[in-house]
């Protein structure tokens, strides 16, 4: 049963591609990508070996860490995982939960992240085959750090999708990230802390890996490199920690799928539309800009697909202080709501996508493009100034640095504006296949995702250039202290930002109303696939 379901996948996979031009270009430039990263890390790692075996042993262990920490945090942060193989689809056969889970765990492993992962783990042999005793661990301890970073993907995107279909647990989920994320940083900075009182920086590299290699992220890839330092009870200790981790992962993830199947998650209940509950309908103006940016703003502010996107925002205040190491006083913390800014901005790059086959009734209504583009990005605003403007106060009241806020608003406010009015355009250009409502939100399709990171590094630097005044003075004021360029570039970053945004929409609507039908052909494609 596990190889005919691995048989489907790849006939939808080559069906998939075969529909869509794009999407196997994509395809095709993803797997090139990962051949020239297999190749640089093959490489890596040989020439690492000939340093002797300290260096090999804590590169390899480093390079493990962030390779399982990737996978995991890849389904929440970046492109999610290829869910061709989703659990929903595979209820239907004839099949109990532990062979559904292979049969994913197989899946995930022959798409191209996980050949590529494999033929990585695989290249680790390029460091150990100086040290016979390590080569023979590695043919145990590599397989169990890739199963690893399998059966984590699949967890996390199962448990995800268990839960996100009620809307008070999604809501927790979205604290709880909110809450570890800032509660982290503290402890990061402490270990920063911590290790610079080791003294040079190698040693606090070496303190800081010997640290990982006792987690679970790391064990495994440790493993090989202890027992050939003769540390032979530390080695067994990590590989009993890497079998360990494995098989509680997989239990982890095979009661969240029984629990999954056996209660799927439920639709919001039809029983609140009730009499006056109306919503952002009953608030927001009449009209077909009023009812654009009321639909809208329900999505930002109860669809997953949204909300994890925003889940991310807290951690680049977070990342500034740890690059800086804990300098909370200087300029970097202090205008972090430009990385916000920056990454809000481009979000609704494909808006239109996430309309699913809703997007025909939208068009039913006669909308004008104009007033479609207003309304979706004013729903986009109504979320991301007030986020950016709470980062920029609450930045401000820890590092008090008071003096370039006028800076931090006036760079803030002009790289996000910049950005909706880019998106204003580019979601009526730009259509790709994201996960339907109330799916998965984690899922993804083959060949999209490079085409997906294409598409955001472009809108990225149309908006980049747009918004560069603004920015530019925001960063001199910050370089130089000067409360002058803070002041100037306040309201150069609201004008620069407002134009963009009115340009934006202007364009959008235009080019909105010319390619609105192919926009629906291409929704109803993907929401078919």
């Amino acid at each position: 049963m596990v190889a005919t379901v691995l048989k489907i996948r790849f006939r939808v996979l080559g069906n998939t591609l075969a529909r869509s031009p794009w999407q196997l270009v994509g395809f095709l430039l993803g797997a090139l990508s990962g051949v020239w990263m297999l190749g640089l890390a093959t490489l890596g790692l040989f020439l690492i070996g000939g340093f002797g075996l300290d260096p090999a042993r804590y590169a390899v262990t480093a390079a493990g860490a962030v390779l399982t920490l990737g996978w995991v945090i890849g389904p929440v942060f970046a492109a999610g995982v290829d869910t061709t193989l989703d659990p929903a689809k595979l209820a239907p056969f004839p099949m109990s939960t532990t062979k559904m889970m292979v049969a994913i765990t197989a899946g995930g492993a022959t798409g191209i992240p996980g050949i590529t992962t494999a033929l990585g783990a695989l290249a680790t042999f390029a460091v150990w085959w100086r040290w016979p005793i390590a080569a023979a661990a590695a043919v145990i301890a590599i397989p169990l750090g890739f199963a690893l970073c399998i059966l984590a993907s699949r967890a996390v995107a199962s448990f995800a999708q268990g839960l996100g279909g009620r809307r008070r647990v999604r809501e927790l989920i979205g604290l709880l990230a909110f809450a570890l994320i800032i509660f982290a940083s503290p402890l990061i900075l402490g270990l920063i802390a911590v290790l610079e009182s080791a003294g040079a920086d190698g040693e606090q590299l070496v303190a800081l890996v010997e640290g990982l290699s006792w987690t679970p992220v790391a064990a495994a890839w440790a493993v090989p490199g202890d027992l050939a330092a003769g540390h032979l009870l530390t080695g067994a200790l990590k590989l009993v920690i890497a079998a360990a981790s494995v098989a509680a992962v997989w239990l982890l993830w095979h009661r969240s799928l029984s629990a999954s199947l056996v209660a799927p998650p439920t639709q919001s209940s039809g029983r609140r539309a009730r009499a006056g509950a109306l919503g952002w309908f009953g608030i927001l103006p009449t009209g077909g800009t009023g009812a654009s940016w009321a639909r809208s703003l329900t999505y930002w502010l109860k669809d997953l697909r949204y909300l994890q996107q925003l889940l991310i925002v807290p951690l680049w205040p977070v990342l500034t202080l740890i690059w800086s190491r804990g300098d909370v006083d200087g300029p970097l913390f202090a205008l972090s709501a430009l990385l916000v800014a920056f990454f809000l901005g481009v979000l609704p790059y494909s808006d239109v996508s996430y309309d699913n086959t809703a997007f025909a009734t939208v068009l039913q209504t006669g909308i004008r493009g104009r007033a479609d583009r207003a309304g979706r990005m004013l729903a986009a605003a109504s979320v991301g100034v007030p986020v950016v403007l709470a980062v920029i106060v609450i930045t401000a009241a820890i590092s008090g640095r008071w003096d370039l806020t006028p800076a931090a608003v006036g760079g803030a406010l002009g790289m996000l504006l910049a950005g909706y009015g880019v998106c204003a355009v580019s979601s009526a250009l730009v259509v790709v296949p994201v996960a339907a409502p109330g799916a998965n939100p984690f899922q993804r399709v083959p060949g999209q995702t490079f085409l997906m990171f294409l598409a955001y590094i472009a809108c990225w630097v149309v908006a980049l250039v747009i918004a560069s005044p603004a920015l530019g003075l925001a960063i001199a004021a910050g370089i130089t202290g000067s409360s002058v360029l803070g002041w100037i570039a306040l309201p150069v970053g609201i004008v620069v930002g407002a134009a963009a945004l009115t340009g934006g929409i202007l364009l959008g609507g235009r080019i909105f109303d010319r390619t609105a039908p192919g926009l629906l052909v291409r929704v109803r494609a993907f929401a078919a696939s």
